[in-house]
This record gives structure tokens, C-alpha cells and sequence, in this order.
């Protein structure tokens, strides 16, 4: 069962607003057994619109089309499905009883633009928005199955959850069991991964490939078989091999970030975390405190970006600054001892570095950065020398810093 996710909206074009129900749907879809052929994004141009549908019909067996169906004029997309299946739009009595009672629910007043999103091709079946206004709806037309979703995130996820999803597994489940797993590593790079796994690729189709990111590598598994047992158990094989070869640069799956992976070490060995940034300006602190639950481990964070600060809050010597530089493995060991003493924590993590662009010379230049941990064990530093932005060495240095503290966690 092949499928095509659309996406509808100018404003996906434009390159200020990202598609980010395609990847949900892609993962949903893929759950459900159904395996994604092509993705598209199309415009609010009736012409455009109506062909993209048309040639998404004759190639796949499902299309599942998001966003086009609020109240304003450019909201087109029950309008060309109409067309399409040569079906009057009429106006669905349960999609306007609904509409009305969200609005009512809401203690919003009634406007009659709101009706229009009532008017749904004859005979197609209801999804039922349970956090938004406009009604979604699904449709089966010599064969091909058709389903329309709001474009609004948070309604699209509800309504595939709780309408579309059962009704696919119905429709479609049970004729191929698709699984996927992802593994993200740290510190090695796209080549140096695939130098590791190079072997495997080759002899192993379900290895889809790799992913570079600032973060890391992403290596990505997708298995289909006739039973959920056997996919599973496939892809915990291949998953092994690939550990095995990798070693401790798997620091995750699926949708792990480091700081998740982090904050869990930490809170099982009931250790606690302080950081002091500089180049960083509070990114690393920012990336621990976006985990629920944070405060169970992590103290505080100070963004010591001057040399005064380091020296006032931190106790880092003048003299130390002056003989080696802010940005040294031995300011940046300090700067770890500062927070550690002053927090009274476990741990402390500093990162000292030039995230550029300028303040560069040709001893330090820009992307060389010094991170320091400090533990009961001791204190010890390490040295990078980063490529990019100043956003891309920043978000590098805040992933290596976390990195050092998990490597820490397991020896």
C-alpha cells in the first residue's frame, strides 16, 4: 500500500512557515503499514492544486491532503476535491452541528463565514475536530482512498489520532508491518560513520541511510514484514550490529536528545549538574531545563562572557586568563572547578570558545573551543575545533558539552 502526503499552502512556499504535519503523517502512516511514496507542497492555486491531486490518484493508492479547509477565500481545497470526484458540495448537517457547538464551547460568536467549513463533498465521511473549528473528511473513489486534514498542527495530529488513524488500520492494517528505529550518535561524522557501517550498508537494504546533522549522525532503520514480532526482531538485530560497531557514540533513539539522555543519567544516579557558558551565552542551561523534571538534577547555569566574570563569579584567576587567554584548556578547567565549588554539585561543565564571526587569530581561530568537566575524580578538558555559523558552532558546542557529561556518566 503506497501512499502521498499533501501539503497545501502558499505560505509552505514561501520559506517562512515549515511542513511539519508531513512528518508526523509520515511516521503515522508508516505505523499503520502504509509506506509514503512521495510528498508534495502545493500552493493556494486552484489549477496547481487540482493537478497535484490528480497526479497523486493515478500513482498511489492513498492520498492524504492537510490544511485548505478553514473559512477564508483561499481555503480551496474541498472546492478542487469536489471537482475532482465530480460531487456537489453540500452542506454536511453534522459538520455544522459540530462547528457550532465548538463555537459555543468556546463562548465565541457565530459568524457565517464559519458555515463554509460545513460544505464537504456529497457522501464523504466526517473527521470530527476534537481542538479546532474545521471538519476534516475521508472519501473512497474507484479504489483510491482520499483524506483531508486540517493544516493547523496540533488539530491535524488530534484528528489523524482519533478519526483517520483507526480507519486506515481498519482499511489498510494487518498487510505489512512497517517498523523504524533511529539511532543518533555524537562526536563522529557523517564519513566516519559510514567508513564503521560501510559493510552493512552494502549487505543491508534496511539500513536506509544516514543523516548528517550539527548534533551528530542520524543512522536510520525501516523494516517491513508480514508480523510486528518479526519486524521487531529485525530491527533489534541490526540495531546490535550497529552498536556493537559504533560503541558509545549511540547516544539515543528515535527522538532522544542528548540533554534527555543526559538528564535520565543523572537523575537515576542521583547526581546534580552546574554549567558555566561563555560562548554558549546559556544554551547548554537552556537545552537541560527544556526536559520536564529538570530540577531533580540541574542546580544553575551562570553565562560568564566577559573576563571580569569569570573571575567574579567564578574565582577564575586573573592571572590565568591573562597568561593563557580566555579560551584555553586551562580557563576552561577553571571555569568548570568555579561552578562546581560554587554550586556544591557533582558535576561542572564550562565551554570557553570563539563562536565567531571575528575576535580570531591565527593560534585561535574561530570555532576553537574548550569545554572542562569537573568531579570528585578530578577535572579534566577537551579540545574542538568546529565548522559553521556562529548558530551552528554554538548548538556543536552545547551538544559536546552535554556529550562529555554523558561519557562521564558511563565511564
Amino acid at each position: 500500500m503506497r501512499a502521498e502526503i499533501i501539503a497545501t499552502g502558499t505560505e509552505l512556499l514561501s520559506g517562512g512557515v515549515l511542513d511539519t504535519n508531513s512528518l508526523f503523517l509520515a511516521e503515522g502512516l508508516m505505523l499503520c503499514g502504509i509506506e509514503i511514496a512521495f510528498k508534495t507542497i502545493v500552493g493556494d492555486d486552484e489549477k496547481d492544486m487540482e493537478d497535484t491531486i490528480r497526479r497523486a490518484l493515478e500513482r498511489v493508492d492513498a492520498v492524504i491532503i492537510t490544511g485548505g479547509i478553514g473559512p477564508t477565500e483561499d481555503d480551496i481545497t474541498r472546492k478542487v476535491i469536489a471537482k475532482i470526484v465530480k460531487r456537489r458540495l453540500v452542506l454536511n448537517e453534522e459538520a455544522l452541528k459540530a462547528i457550532h457547538a465548538r463555537l459555543a464551547h468556546r463562548g465565541r460568536e457565530h459568524a457565517t463565514a464559519n458555515d463554509r467549513q460545513a460544505l464537504l463533498p456529497a457522501g464523504v465521511r466526517m473527521l470530527a475536530n476534537p481542538v479546532g473549528i474545521a471538519p476534516g473528511f475521508y472519501l473512497e473513489e474507484e479504489g483510491k482512498f482520499l483524506a483531508v486534514l486540517p493544516g493547523v498542527p496540533s488539530e491535524m495530529e488530534a484528528m489523524f489520532s482519533e478519526g483517520l488513524r483507526p480507519v486506515l488500520e481498519e482499511r489498510f492494517g494487518n498487510r505489512s508491518f512497517i517498523r523504524r528505529r533511529i539511532l543518533r550518535t555524537a562526536t563522529l561524522s557523517e564519513s566516519a560513520v559510514n567508513q564503521a557501517l560501510q559493510d552493512i550498508l552494502k549487505q543491508e537494504p534496511r539500513i536506509a541511510g544516514l543523516t548528517a546533522k550539527e548534533t551528530g549522525v542520524d543512522i536510520r532503520i525501516v523494516v517491513r514484514e508480514n508480523s510486528a514480532e518479526r519486524s521487531q526482531a529485525i530491527i533489534q538485530k541490526i540495531e546490535k550490529i550497529v552498536r556493537e560497531r559504533l560503541g558509545d557514540a549511540v547516544y539515543g533513539v528515535d527522538g532522544q536528545e542528548m540533554a534527555e539522555v543526559v538528564g535520565a543519567m543523572l537523575k537515576q544516579r542521583r547526581l546534580r549538574l552546574a554549567v558555566a557558558e561563555s560562548c554558549t551565552g546559556g544554551m547548554i542551561g537552556s537545552r537541560i531545563t527544556e526536559i520536564a523534571g529538570s530540577s531533580d538534577y540541574f542546580d544553575r547555569a551562570a553565562v560568564v562572557y566577559s573576563n571580569d566574570a569569570k573571575t567574579a563569579m567564578l574565582g577564575v584567576p586573573k592571572e590565568l586568563i591573562e597568561k593563557h587567554g580566555a579560551v584555553s584548556s586551562e580557563v576552561a578547567a577553571a571555569m568548570a572547578q568555579g561552578i562546581r565549588q560554587a554550586s556544591g554539585t557533582d558535576i561542572g561543565i564550562a565551554a570557553t570558545g570563539i563562536a565567531g564571526p571575528g575576535n580570531e587569530s591565527e593560534e585561535k581561530p574561530v570555532g576553537l573551543v574548550f569545554l572542562g568537566l569537573a568531579s570528585s575524580d578530578g577535572v579534566k578538558t577537551s579540545e574542538f575545533r568546529f565548522l559553521g555559523t556562529r548558530a551552528q558552532i554554538r548548538l556543536k558546542t552545547s551538544q559536546m558539552a552535554l556529550d562529555m557529561v554523558r561519557k562521564h556518566l558511563i565511564g
